[in-house]
């Protein structure tokens, strides 16, 4: 399997359309991601906050011992910072970037995989098409740590990317079973800001039935706009869908983000195969996701449920009960009670669990380990030699 990163910048395009042509590569090509931000969303940067930034500093420093310690013109860095924001967006927006991709999708004739991925970091760069040819000219390199920005403004980028990649895949008529709208560091997608009329959305959905595994993270403040987007996706995909991951609001590993409050989970859609369902950052009703459970118990298989936090149909505004630990614990037990009653699953993990957003700890003494997170508890039978129900009864909360 042959997997293909690109940066969305001019160069990182006709390197890609280039790739595209020759024989030998484009029919072994069966996954391909575009990034979509660089600088980690970073665009209208003034040269007094750019000279700050530890890779401008690094290459500064740098700069000065190879010159003898004479002062370097920070402005040059500001200059070709610029020139590299303005093609980027220049190829996030233009009707040529389409064009370039629908034809790269439809030589590519195995493809079977698309989606965006997060900015290259120092180990992973130069595997990326685009990227060293713009490290070349910017003279630093453009790493930075992804808590650095608001994540509003990289999903801005993302809309703008995932419309591009949805333009390409109904110009190019080409079919594929993976889907996925972000890499590790989630930022999100707002179905209901893409720049599709409503012809063109439907032709989107048409391009992806038959999908069987959706990484979708749904960016929280665009829930509100056009709602029935998800619902259409989810029922466009759901005949095929094996894998589900699914989030709100974006996610990064340092960064502690509260779940945001639904009261329907894919209420009322027929899916029929799915087998691996991934949760994460979303609060609901514990009766709204055993609804949702119950519906997929039949496939399903293996269930992750991460940073989820059960609520009570009510007004979250409700003052928090007195005994909150055990209120945690009790929803908790039902809930874990349903599952191991209900589902035979192969593998599940719980982290970092909730009640009205208040932490459930666990004990699973299914470790064998010393050292181990007590709001973490993982099955597979493998690894604990007992039944799923056998371990669900050795859990423990605190």
């Amino acid at each position: 399997m042959v997997h293909i990163c690109v940066l969305l910048t001019t160069d990182g395009l006709h390197r890609l359309s280039e790739l595209s042509m020759q024989e030998g590569i484009c029919e072994h090509v069966e996954s391909l991601t575009v990034v979509p931000e660089l600088f980690n969303g970073e665009y209208n940067a003034p040269y007094s906050t750019l000279s700050r930034w530890d890779c401008i500093q690094g290459a500064w420093g740098t700069s000065q011992q190879e010159q003898d310690s004479e002062q370097v013109d920070g402005k040059a860095y500001y200059a070709v910072y610029k020139a590299a924001m303005a093609d980027h967006q220049h190829a996030l927006t233009s009707a040529t970037s389409i064009i370039l991709l629908q034809d790269c999708l439809r030589r590519f004739v195995n493809l079977s995989s698309v989606g965006l991925q997060d900015c290259p970091t120092a180990g992973t760069g130069d595997t990326c098409l685009g990227w060293r040819r713009l490290r070349a000219q910017l003279g630093f390199y453009p790493d930075f740590e992804r808590e650095r920005f608001p994540h509003k403004q990289i999903a801005r980028e993302h809309d703008l990317a995932f419309s591009l990649l949805a333009e390409a895949l109904i110009a190019s008529g080409r079919k594929v079973k993976r889907l996925s709208t972000c890499g590790s560091h989630s930022y999100g997608v707002g179905l209901g800001r893409m720049q599709l009329t409503p012809e063109a959305w439907a032709s989107f959905l048409s391009c992806l039935k038959g999908l069987s595994h959706l990484h979708f993270c749904h960016e929280s403040s665009a829930i509100s706009s056009h709602p029935e987007r998800l619902c259409e996706l989810l029922a466009a995909v759901a005949p095929s869908l094996e894998t589900l991951r699914y989030q709100i609001g974006p996610y990064t590993s340092s960064i502690y983000r509260e779940p945001f409050r639904v009261r329907e989970l894919f209420q009322g859609i027929p899916f029929q195969r799915l087998q691996t369902v991934r949760l994460r950052l979303i609060e609901l009703p514990m009766d709204t996701l055993e609804q949702f459970l119950r519906a997929v118990s039949p496939t399903l298989q293996i269930l992750t449920v991460r940073a989820i936090s059960l609520a009570e149909p009510d007004d979250p505004s409700d003052p928090l009960p007195q005994d909150m630990e055990e209120q945690t614990k009790h929803h908790w037990w039902r809930l874990l009670e349903f599952i191991r009653d209900e589902l035979n699953l192969q593998f599940f993990v719980l982290r970092k669990v909730m009640f009205k957003k208040n932490p459930l700890g666990i004990v699973d003494r299914s470790f064998t380990w010393a050292r181990h997170e007590h709001n973490l508890a993982v099955f597979h039978h493998r690894r604990t030699g007992l039944s799923f129900h056998e371990w669900m009864n050795q859990l423990r909360l605190n």
